[in-house]
């Protein structure tokens, strides 16, 4: 019968996995994925540096960036859906395939797994440094460190000995040679610290509780259930615990991807019926949900999708009716104005956080609620709300 039940979750979770796949395959939609991961990748390999990109669109660029890295020579989506795997794994090493099937099935994993964000290949390395010891654990620890500044505070979860450090230390040396300051873009002046109230004190503060119930959160409260049906709080737990509720309200549930794995391995390996009975539905729900969201990504034609699903109010790119690529020559360079998400800008550009004063561009493209110029209009698009200015010589 364990076997069975072994057998019936690996099942379940290699499903899963293959639905995830679907949406892996597809063409990236991720707001953070297309304003800075993937456009990280792509600047750093066109400047051939990974020094922080001036400016401030950019100013996540000085962060730990070894998951940038990575995805300047494979693709993103996949490698990110390796590393949801790839944590399920140490999960099964931990406690069993109910408890992979568990953590794996949530809707953030799954969500997540269909994306270029990089929080679940922090999450499999510092999994990674939870299910080994010394060498291994020291090895994943500075992985984690170098692709997420939260694994800093995860690892001082399991070791006081701040391993992680190490994986950050590289970058920050690039940002101090590169801007002076080796925290950048802390205490640059961008203002962003005061995310850690997003939404609001009393949103920060009631997170814990909007962890599993909140629909926003992409959790749901089976995971919490099967938990407490035999609770089993370790120093680590608790502590990983602690260390998210202190971090910053921001990106919902994302942030607690690790301690939330360290639930579902802390569940016995011998599951009583009602904590299968939960996993399964949880599963089956997970399954069906990824399914219909991934659905979308079977569309063959990669233009009619993007055009169909960018949000080009929010602040997306992408050339629906191949003007640009009919019209731009690579010896001319674009300037850019109000476009928050560049991944798909596919001709020659600066945008203007980063561009120099003394720099001629032959074109000057503005997004939506953007500058109106004097200077000749020569193209524009209602669907993607751009604006294309001549920009003659003087």
């Amino acid at each position: 019968m364990k076997n069975k039940l072994s057998k019936l979750f690996l099942s379940l979770l290699v499903i899963q996995a293959l639905v995830n796949l679907v949406g892996a395959l597809g063409p990236e939609l991720g707001f953070d994925a297309l304003w800075y991961h993937l456009t990280e990748a792509k600047l750093f390999s066109l400047r051939g540096s990974i020094a922080p990109i001036p400016g401030s669109l950019l100013y996540w660029s000085g962060l730990p960036r070894l998951g940038e890295i990575i995805y300047m020579f494979l693709p993103g989506k996949l490698v990110h859906w390796a590393a949801g795997l790839t944590a399920a794994y140490f999960i099964y090493r931990l406690a069993g395939w109910g408890a992979a099937l568990l953590w794996y099935s949530t809707l953030l994993v799954g969500w997540l797994s269909t994306s270029a964000y990089v929080d679940l290949l922090a999450a499999a390395w510092l999994l990674g440094a939870y299910a080994f010891s010394r060498f291994k654990r020291i090895f994943f620890l500075i992985l984690a460190g170098a692709v997420k500044l939260q694994a800093l505070v995860y690892n001082l979860a399991m070791t006081l000995v701040p391993w992680a450090l190490l994986g950050y230390l590289p970058f920050m040396l690039i940002n101090w040679r590169a801007t002076g300051n080796p925290v950048y873009p802390f205490g640059a002046g961008f203002a962003f610290e005061g995310e850690w109230w997003f939404n609001g004190f009393w949103f920060w503060l009631s997170r814990p509780l909007r962890l599993f119930f909140d629909p926003a959160f992409r959790v749901g409260p089976v995971i919490l259930l099967v938990f407490l049906l035999k609770p089993k709080f370790s120093r680590v737990l608790v502590l990983a615990f602690l260390g998210w509720f202190l971090l910053p309200g921001t990106d919902f549930g994302r942030f607690a991807l690790f301690p939330l794995a360290l639930m579902a391995a802390s569940i016995p390996k011998k599951l009583s019926r009602l904590a299968v009975y939960l996993i399964i539905f949880q599963a089956v729900a997970g399954i069906g949900a990824r399914a219909w969201a991934n659905s979308k990504y079977l569309e063959p034609d990669r233009q009619k999708f993007l055009c169909q699903y960018l949000k080009f109010d929010f602040g997306d790119f992408y050339d629906c009716d191949g003007w640009f690529a009919a019209n731009i020559k690579p010896t001319d360079k674009v300037l850019v104005y109000d476009i928050h998400n560049l991944y798909y800008v596919n001709f020659p550009f600066d945008h203007e956080s980063w561009a120099g004063p003394k720099a001629h561009y032959s074109h000057i493209l503005v997004g939506d609620g953007g500058p109106e110029l004097d200077l000749p209009l020569i193209y524009q698009n209602q669907l993607t709300r751009v604006k294309l200015y001549l920009n003659e010589p003087k």
